[in-house]
């Protein structure tokens, strides 16, 4: 048999393509040779955290009068959401507001706030925030000195540095690559009900490093804008409602069966011919799917001349009771409480209309049994 390579070129040929892909760790998209550093419960750690070039014009850091997160700057920490429990797998998706783009899963816990669904069933919808990180573990036992990604919920580690950046701005300069600071962290073994242990920072000491990091350093560490796995609108809103993919073609957004976003509420929706039944399975969080009947309609109208295809069921259902009070002050006034609409933070956790996409849900949430 003729070869026209020979085994020392294809093995070699292979052997490259093998070390250049990358490996894939759930949501993350991990770089040839990069660990993820997962702190434990319970434990020290000493940690210099590394900066990286940000490449996403729509990082959520951004903030282009404070020159912070810019395209060709440099920053320490990557931002994202995920939604958990999806489907009858329960899988973990990246939230497609991570890269400034449209949820299907956040279009759809928006509409059901705005019908009046239960706050059990619109919290499981509810995206968790988390942020990625350059880390250098250092006297560690258990890792060898070298460059990982950290992966950690806001709340376990970002909001108490946070705080201490608050006391003390000086501490700011942490990630830079010569004048930087070692982070000692305490991570306490914390639980939720009867979940398994998890690490908690509950103390971070600023040390001088010991090492200075060279410029070069940039060419090593991984581009944080770039291993977030986000799925394309279709496909998430395919795990979502776990339609059939396997002869679908990808579909323009304007034509996807369910539109929930404020956009999609403002489009006058035409008809034309007669309606299409259509199955489709109907989302759920953690839980087995039922299957409903939905009626595709198209109209046409002088006023548009686009075509829309919409989704709406054969009979009307009555709407449960709204779970929000409507009595919204015309100009809430100021308060002390953080509550930016002029509530009180926690005493009036969701009771009004702007609560659902409010920045300060967390701390309300946090707040209202204190």
């Amino acid at each position: 048999m003729n070869q026209r390579k020979t085994f020392r070129e294809k093995t070699a040929a292979n052997a490259k393509r093998q070390q250049e892909s990358r490996s894939s760790y759930g949501y993350l998209n991990l770089p040839r040779n990069v660990m993820v550093f997962s702190p434990e419960p319970g434990s020290r750690v000493k940690l210099d955290f590394l900066p990286y070039v940000v490449t996403d014009e729509k990082h959520p850091d951004r903030d282009d009068e404070n020159e912070i997160a810019l395209p060709g700057t440099l920053w320490y920490k990557r931002p994202f959401k995920v939604h958990r429990n999806i489907g009858v797998n329960n899988e973990t998706y990246v939230c497609r507001t991570s890269i400034g783009e449209r949820c299907p899963i956040c279009e759809y816990r928006t509409k059901r706030i705005r019908e009046g669904a239960e706050k059990e069933e619109t919290d499981l919808l509810k995206p968790s925030m988390r942020n990625l990180y350059i880390v250098v573990p250092l006297d560690s036992k258990k890792h060898e000195e070298g460059i990982y990604i950290m992966d950690v919920s806001q709340f376990l580690l970002q909001n108490l540095l946070n705080e201490e950046l608050r006391d003390n701005p000086d501490n700011g300069i942490f990630p830079d690559l010569k004048e930087g600071l070692t982070l000692r962290i305490r991570f306490d073994s914390s639980t939720i009900g009867n979940s398994q242990p998890f690490a908690e920072a509950s103390r971070i000491d600023f040390l001088e490093r010991e090492r200075v990091y060279d410029e070069e350093v940039l060419k090593d560490v991984p581009n944080l804008d770039e291993v977030l796995n986000v799925l394309s609108y279709s496909e998430l809103e395919s795990r979502f409602y776990e339609m059939d993919t396997t002869d679908r073609k990808e579909e323009d957004e304007d034509e996807l069966p369910f539109r929930t976003g404020e956009d999609d509420e403002k489009k006058e929706v035409k008809h034309i011919g007669k309606p299409k039944v259509a199955t489709v399975t109907k989302p759920t969080v953690g839980k087995p799917i039922a299957k409903e009947r939905v009626v595709e309609e198209e109209k046409e109208t002088d006023e548009e001349k686009e075509e829309v295809k919409v989704a709406s069921k054969p009979k009307a259902e009555a709407k449960p009771k709204p779970v929000f009070t409507r009595n919204t002050p015309q100009k809430p006034q100021p308060n002390n409480s953080g509550c930016p609409h002029g509530h009180q933070l926690g005493k009036d956790f969701e009771k009004f209309d702007e609560c659902g996409d409010c920045e300060k849900w967390d701390d309300c949430y946090d707040a209202r049994n204190v």
